[in-house]
């Protein structure tokens, strides 16, 4: 490890004295103070004085015991298991740091083992990622080679210069750390910045620094040569999402745009750059996994009813969450677990993909405009025929129809389902369009469009442990199975799967005829049904044994007594009749459900704001609830900042903290060379609701007026800003007291200025009819630490200027 000595150090004081390693960056130093005076900024100095004695220490018992090695214990690691690993944790217990490690490689004994049984309705653990997806978080090495084959490959990344890496200290890359822990609650963050921090290494080794967005030919280079030394092409993806989300996180959580405009612009068009490379990799990928997953599966093994499997092992869990979305005791959207809608979603998909034998495109590209314009048949047992007009797969309108039950299974996740998951979906600029791309019917669980349809069906398939069947190879299937027809008939099927051959052709383009569309419906399912209707045709579906278990009773208990707030649970005889021996088991569950849903509620009424546990105990009195009460100190516990940062002054206490004036919390005290700020007497979290800028709200003329004349008070108590219509206004907060709260010190007006340990971030926002300015935290703030916002950091955000005046 290259030594960082003091450069000022005369080569006779450098060579006699001990350098001392930074436990935090871990380098060694001539002068660890003066080192820890950067490194550990902002920290007491009784807890630098406290990691220097350490270091001594450690520093000490190396040159004492670190130097000497008996014999045994290299025999012992050299005829251990993993020899490598084990010598790196001996290294380590002696005080001496080993950096550079490369990432492991996936065991292929582990990617052979065999994949769990089957379960039998959607849990925590349900949907693994399948291929590389935005905002999706997935193993980042997928190579499944023999042991040779990996040292070959960590040889040629050594030697290329690929594990090199820049520190995760840097606040660049710490900053972005904390998001994907905190923000994303990302398990795989460590690996992901790892990522970042080889590729920012790459681009430049001196210093990690965002300017790698000017090096165009640069970046095409790095991920070449990440292919050129054998990673796969999925690995190779991954680092590129990683990249884009680090800009990203810098783009829209910090103050670039206003810090640095045209930095800001430049890592716009990169993310561009970045995407078209992704593109490219992409198809390789799928090109690469087609050659690989499951080839057994062939067109002429498989029959019509095999594509249906899936439909068919999910279909049970599948109804049992539309009934507790539509039963008589139904629930809201909102109520259901987080796999429960991803089964929805996944298995809506799949009816189209599979049972109506469409591309995927058309599934990604169907809009909420298609399905508001659904057109209804009458006759044949009823449809409604819906046309997807642009899917970007073919020249033709695609076209399918409906059972009358499954438009209500698709209405019931546009009402229900849809909503709920599009509120998910974080806006990266402020003010963001909406309106520039057509509304995507099918919504993701982060909030936007769904990214992979094929990805999801995947999913679906591993779920239920059946092999996986793809659109192309399903309409292979099926196009096969209908060789015996008619010609009209097969020119309907034709028409239906919208081909953009010569079949397609001679329709002219015309648009499809209602009742051919239904006829094209009801042909592909009785080809699928034709030899299907023995007896081994539903178990070879499903893949199940007919015996109920434990899951199969608790989802058929909820059809009948499905989990809501204020509802009562199932009594013992009523347990008995529907899940017979396994009741036990699903009234726990159904109590722990319940439960958990009661908690959920209580979190959502308090959004912004952390409540203390009297007050949750208090509202949650309120609902008359006299069984299965959630616990308010557990409440309290688990209690994050939730909703969207838009709607924070939605919420009712909120809005009585600014009526009132009594923030919690917060105490003003006096500051050396500062004259009063503000202290949080409690831990805040990031996104919260901290307190407001109280004061008048003028306009700029009297603002300026005001400023000139109360020059050489503190500076922090005229805010100026532009509101939502664009028009130049002040907060006047220059008095001790406002007119509206007679008696009371406003406590915004007291916080102080810091463009590096800024912990809040001003928003503007609007209550009957008048501007609020509220502090959201933006990072998480610890009890006695200062509250501190960056005053140029107001020019631009929420379209105002800061308190400088240069926008006059």
């Amino acid at each position: 490890m290259a030594s960082s000595a003091d450069s000022n150090a005369s080569p006779e004081m450098s060579r006699n004295r001990t350098h001392l390693m930074c436990p935090f960056c871990k380098t060694t130093h001539y002068s660890l103070p003066e080192h820890l005076r950067k490194c550990m900024n902002g920290r007491p100095p009784a807890e630098q004085k406290s990691v220097l004695e350490e270091a001594k220490k450690n520093a000490h018992r190396l040159l004492k015991e670190g130097r000497r090695i008996e014999y045994g214990i290299i025999r012992r690691i050299l005829d251990s298991d993993d020899p490598e690993e084990n010598l790196i944790q001996e290294l380590e217990t002696r005080g001496i740091v080993v950096y550079n490690i490369p990432p492991r490689l996936p065991d292929s004994a582990a990617s052979a083992a065999p994949s769990a049984a089957p379960s039998a309705g959607p849990d925590e653990s349900d949907f693994p990622p399948i291929k590389p997806e935005p905002d999706s978080s997935g193993e980042y090495f997928q190579e499944s080679t023999s042991a040779t084959q990996k040292t070959s490959l960590r040889e040629k990344m050594a030697s290329a210069g690929l594990y090199f890496k820049h520190s995760t200290a840097h606040p660049l890359l710490k900053s972005f750390a904390h998001y994907l822990e905190v923000d994303l609650e990302n398990d795989n963050f460590t690996q992901e910045v790892e990522n970042v921090a080889r590729f920012m290494y790459f681009m430049d080794p001196k210093q990690p620094s965002l300017l790698f967005v000017c090096q165009t030919e640069r970046t095409r280079e790095y991920f070449n040569t990440l292919s050129e030394v054998g990673l796969s092409k999925q690995t190779v993806h991954n680092y590129i999402k990683s990249v884009k989300r680090f800009l990203k996180f810098h783009i829209s959580s910090t103050d670039m745009e206003l810090t640095d405009l045209q930095l800001y612009n430049d890592c716009q068009l990169y993310t561009v750059l970045l995407s078209d490379i992704q593109a490219a990799i992409t198809k390789q990928f799928n090109k690469e996994a087609t050659r690989k997953e499951f080839p057994i599966l062939t067109e002429g093994s498989l029959q019509p009813k095999d594509c249906w499997a899936v439909l068919e092992a999910a279909n049970k869990d599948f109804l049992a969450v539309i009934a507790k979305l539509t039963g008589p005791r139904h629930v809201r959207g909102h109520h259901l677990t987080l796999p429960e809608s991803q089964l929805v979603l996944y298995y809506l998909e799949a009816v189209l993909i599979l049972r109506h034998l469409h591309r995927p495109g058309v599934v990604e590209h169907m809009t909420v405009k298609d399905w508001m314009l659904r057109k209804p048949f009458h006759g044949k047992g009823g449809h409604v025929v819906v046309r997807v007009l642009d899917h970007k797969t073919a020249t033709q309108v695609a076209t399918f129809a409906l059972t009358l039950e499954e438009e209500m299974w698709f209405d019931t996740y546009y009402t229900e389902v849809r909503p709920t998951t599009k509120a998910k979906r974080k806006k990266t600029n402020e003010g963001e369009d909406d309106d520039k791309e057509p509304e995507r019917f099918f919504i993701s669980s982060t909030g936007n469009s769904i990214y992979n349809a094929s990805n999801d069906l995947e999913r679906l398939h591993k779920k239920y442990n059946l092999p996986k069947v793809n659109s192309q190879l399903a309409r292979r299937v099926f196009e096969t199975a209908t060789k015996h027809m008619s010609d009209t008939q097969k020119s309907m099927v034709a028409d239906y799967l919208t081909h953009s051959s010569s079949t397609a052709e001679r329709r002219n383009n015309r648009m499809q005829v209602d009742s051919n569309v239904v006829e094209a419906s009801l042909l592909l399912q009785s080809v699928a049904t034709s030899d299907s209707d023995g007896e081994g045709g539903r178990q070879h579906a499903g893949g199940r044994c007919l015996k109920m278990d434990e899951q199969q009773a608790y989802d058929l208990l909820l059809q009948s007594y499905p989990v809501t707030l204020d509802s009562a649970p199932p009594k013992r005889s009523e347990r008995v009749s529907v899940a017979k021996e396994h009741g036990r088991h699903c009234y726990d569950r159904w109590r722990g459900d319940q439960k958990q849903l009661r908690v959920q509620h209580v979190l959502d009424h308090f959004g912004r704001r952390q409540p203390s546990e009297s007050r949750v105990r208090s509202w949650i009195e309120k609902q008359g609830w006299t069984a299965n009460v959630p616990d308010a100190a557990l409440v309290v516990k688990a209690w994050k900042p939730s909703g969207r940062v838009d709607s924070a002054m939605e919420s009712h206490s909120i809005q009585k903290y600014i009526k009132k004036q009594k923030w919690k919390g917060l105490v003003a005290v006096p500051e050396e060379g500062k004259g009063r700020g503000v202290v949080a007497t409690r831990a805040f979290q990031i996104g919260e609701v901290v307190c407001d800028y109280h004061g008048k709200v003028v306009s700029r003329k009297v603002g300026i007026e005001t400023h000139k004349s109360t020059i050489g008070m503190e500076s922090g108590c005229m805010f100026f800003y532009k509101d939502k219509n664009g028009q130049s206004k002040c907060i006047d907060a220059h008095s001790e007291e406002c007119e509206c709260h007679p008696g009371k010190q406003t406590i915004g007006r007291l916080i102080n200025h810091s463009s590096k340990r800024a912990n809040v971030r001003p928003r503007l926002y609007s209550l009957d009819d008048r501007d609020v300015i509220l502090f959201i935290a933006q990072k998480g703030i610890k009890v006695n630490e200062e509250i501190l916002y960056n005053y140029g950091a107001c020019k631009k955000s929420f379209a105002g200027e800061g308190l400088d005046l240069d926008w006059l």
